[in-house]
């Protein structure tokens, strides 16, 4: 569950052919580190799994997930398409030399010059609401230029996942929804404005380690395509059926694999064909899959503090703003001292980060070996939803990125200074 990453003879944690807390010492802490291989490691297996069951699979990925040019650049190497949700990573997918038509716009509010520069590029947009497929219509008219459209629709899916990331379900602000009529009407309204329409989208939510709800997801909008087909005479090009496949965070969690999706999904696909519908280009939105593991970050214990009759605080310099998601959604990151792997003799102790609020916990309840001042921790699985969710809370820079390739290391995002902090900042002219 840990990648790429593997424990020498000496019970240290390596990354190719380096160890994790040489890095540290060479690049300082905090520190995220990228491992390449693992990412197309994880690419070439996703993809192939759909590829080698479906004609025409297109692998978009959720830029959301980790937007760092080099990691975005290494997928559009592998061949991978981008899924974006603003023009920060729409600009991003565009500078790695992803081809406009393997680029998908997705979002609930996307703003009018964002609409704009998707229609000026010739990027897919996956419509969210009626009242977008109007603004839309209405920049397609003014621009002279026809938009090639999916429309998102809800399917309305009780999904087992934290409900800040449930997409799917009825509550959700995301898409049409199947069940009311309103995603019917969205088409009829798209073919009124005189869009492209060339797709369908849905997404049930993150982190599903549960393939039942995939497969009732899909069976729905197969049904809806059906009804389509039927009732307004459209058959489309492609079913973007989103990200969301869970991947183990405790060791010794098991989790599906892309193969058992695929085998799923699939079997679906080939069923309603035979009922009527026309063969579609797969789009998948994987994230999290393709570079959860090819992640850690390390982090220094600044001080330990015994406490009589409970856990051990180890303080560490880095906390919830760079792993927010303890905080937001109760997520599990698993840690170990980097240079102490095989260590059985273990406490218990709790992880706090610097910052100056009690909540500043990534880690409750953990065994490690007895911790010293100035030791590496290893946070693993930390290539996803860290980095794009850090923040400077208490004025702390963000932590520097490495990627790592067999014996080599860069540099792929400089450390912040405190100078970053105010960069941006003016004072207004009665306080110059």
């Amino acid at each position: 569950m840990f990648g790429n990453f593997w424990v020498d003879g000496e019970g240290r944690l390596r990354v190719g052919e380096l160890r994790v807390s040489e890095l540290a010492e060479r690049f300082g802490t905090p520190l995220f580190v990228m491992d390449e291989n693992r990412i197309r490691e994880n690419y070439r297996r996703f993809r192939e799994a759909f590829a080698s069951k479906w004609e025409k699979v297109i692998v978009a990925y959720a830029y959301k997930a980790n937007s760092l040019l080099a990691v975005c650049r290494v997928l559009r190497e592998e061949g991978a398409g981008a899924e974006v949700v603003s023009e920060g990573e729409l600009r991003m997918a565009l500078k790695v030399g992803v081809p406009p038509e393997l680029i998908f716009f997705n979002g609930n509010a996307k703003s009018e010059a964002e609409i704009e520069l998707a229609v000026e590029k010739g990027i897919r947009i996956n419509l969210d609401s009626l009242e977008e497929i109007e603004v839309v219509g209405r920049i397609c008219r003014r621009m002279g230029k026809k938009a090639g459209v999916g429309l998102r629709v809800n399917p309305g899916i009780e999904v087992p996942t934290h409900p800040y990331i449930a997409t799917g379900v009825k509550e959700s602000k995301f898409g049409m929804e199947l069940e009311t009529g309103e995603a019917l009407e969205g088409f009829r309204r798209a073919k009124e404005e005189g869009l492209r329409i060339e797709g369908i989208h849905f997404h049930l939510g993150s982190q599903l380690l549960d393939l039942s709800p995939f497969e009732e997801g899909v069976r729905k909008v197969m049904d809806f395509l059906l009804l389509l087909k039927e009732k307004l005479g459209m058959e489309l090009e492609f079913v973007d059926m989103g990200g969301g496949l869970g991947v183990p965070e405790r060791p010794g969690e098991k989790g599906p694999s892309p193969e058992d999706l695929a085998s799923r999904v699939v079997s679906i696909f080939r069923e309603y064909v035979g009922k009527g519908l026309k063969p579609f280009t797969l789009v998948l939105e994987p994230g999290r899959y393709l570079v959860n593991d090819a992640g850690i970050l390390l982090l220094r214990v600044e001080y330990v503090k015994p406490r009589r009759g409970r856990p051990t605080w180890l303080c560490v310099d880095g906390g919830t703003n760079l792993l927010l998601r303890p905080a937001l959604l109760g997520t599990y990151y698993h840690m170990e001292l980097a240079d102490r792997m095989g260590e059985e003799e273990r406490e218990t102790v709790n992880v706090g980060g610097p910052l100056c609020q009690a909540g500043d916990v990534i880690g409750r309840e953990r065994k490690l070996p007895r911790a010293k001042r100035g030791e590496v921790l290893v946070v693993f699985n930390a290539g996803a939803y860290t980095l794009t969710m850090a923040n400077q809370y208490n004025s702390r820079p963000r932590a520097a990125v490495v990627m790592v390739k067999g014996e080599r290391a860069e540099i792929i995002r400089k450390r912040e200074t405190c100078e970053d902090l105010w960069r941006y900042d003016l004072l207004p002219s009665w306080l110059g």
